[in-house]
């Protein structure tokens, strides 16, 4: 079955469960396979997460450094009072742009190779994390829009 961007807010709107460690790689490896697999989404994107494609688990990819990363039920643990209001896009809203605001820096903490573990990202990498762990919790950009 060819996986496709949901744009329907009540599917998008349900909070993601986590699923087993091994599921959650694999789901990974897919989220970015389908970014690789469709040039015109990959040449555009910086974010993606599961429920997007309506796959199970709490996994999100981003694009650091023009490399896909992603990341195991990750957490905020840590977000800055320094704010940052940024115009944000989503595979899921096509065709707009929406002021958000959101904290520029931030820590959180996600699973690798089995084990939680911290990080901290400021600016881009924190703004693009945050928008993909609020599609894991059943938030879109409209939610936010200021």
């Amino acid at each position: 079955m060819k996986m496709r961007i949901i744009t329907d807010k009540k599917q998008l709107s349900k909070v993601c469960k986590p699923v087993d460690y091994k599921q959650s790689r694999q789901i990974a490896n897919k989220m970015i396979m389908f970014m690789l697999s469709n040039k015109n989404i990959n040449k555009n994107s910086i974010g993606l997460a599961c429920n997007q494609l309506g796959l199970p688990g709490r996994i999100i990819i981003i694009k650091i450094k023009n490399k896909w990363v992603y990341f195991i039920n990750p957490d905020i643990t840590y977000k800055s009072d320094e704010t940052i209001i940024t115009e944000e896009g989503c595979l899921s809203v096509p065709n707009k742009t929406i002021k958000v605001k959101r904290s520029k820096e931030i820590n959180i903490s996600f699973i690798k190779d089995g084990r939680a573990k911290p990080s901290h990202y400021k600016n881009m990498d924190a703004i693009v994390i945050q928008h993909e762990i609020d599609h894991l919790n059943g938030i879109l950009i409209t939610d936010k829009e200021l």
